[in-house]
C-alpha cells in the first residue's frame, strides 16, 4: 500500500455542497473516523452506483461513530446526485487506502467494514453492465483531415 500524505490532503479545502462554505478536509477527520469517497464526476452512472453501494454502509458507520463524505471534483451534476438520493453520508491514520487502476475497480464493501473493524449485514448489488453497442467507435468521425 503507498503512503498517504495525510498532511497535505488535509490542508486542502472543499466546498460544502449544502452550506456553500469552504472547509478544510482534514477537519473532517480531526474529531471522529471518516470514510471519504471520492468521486470523478457527480453526474457519472459508475460514480453514482458506487456511492449507492457505499451508501448501504452509512446506517451502521454511524452506528459505530464513523462518517461517510462524498468529494467530488466540481460541482455540475451535485444537485441531480443529492436530489437522486445516491449518497448517504453526510483519526489520523489510513486505515484502507485504495487507488483505481481501471474504471471498473472498487472496494468491496467488505473491505471496507474489515478495515474498519465493524461488522454489517449488507449485500453488495449488481455491477452496471454496458452494452457493447452503446459505444461508437472514433473511426466514424473520421473527416481525413
Amino acid at each position: 500500500m503507498s503512503s498517504v500524505n495525510l498532511t497535505g490532503l488535509g490542508a486542502n479545502q472543499v466546498k460544502n455542497t449544502t452550506s456553500g462554505e469552504m472547509v478544510e478536509i482534514g477537519s473532517l477527520w480531526r474529531e471522529q473516523t471518516v470514510v471519504l469517497f471520492f468521486l470523478r464526476r457527480f453526474g457519472c452512472q459508475v460514480c453514482r452506483w458506487m456511492a449507492a453501494e457505499v451508501s448501504k454502509l452509512e446506517k451502521d458507520l454511524k452506528a459505530n461513530g464513523v462518517a461517510l463524505i462524498g468529494i467530488g471534483p466540481e460541482e455540475t451534476g451535485v444537485k441531480e446526485f443529492k436530489d437522486g438520493g445516491f449518497f448517504k453520508g453526510g483519526g489520523e491514520k489510513v486505515l484502507l487506502h485504495f487507488v483505481q487502476k481501471t474504471p471498473a475497480d472498487n472496494v468491496s464493501l467488505e473491505d471496507i467494514t474489515k478495515a474498519l473493524g465493524i461488522s454489517v449485514n449488507v449485500q453488495a448489488g449488481e455491477k452496471p453492465q454496458v452494452k457493447q453497442e452503446a459505444f461508437v467507435t472514433s473511426s466514424l468521425f473520421d473527416t481525413g483531415i
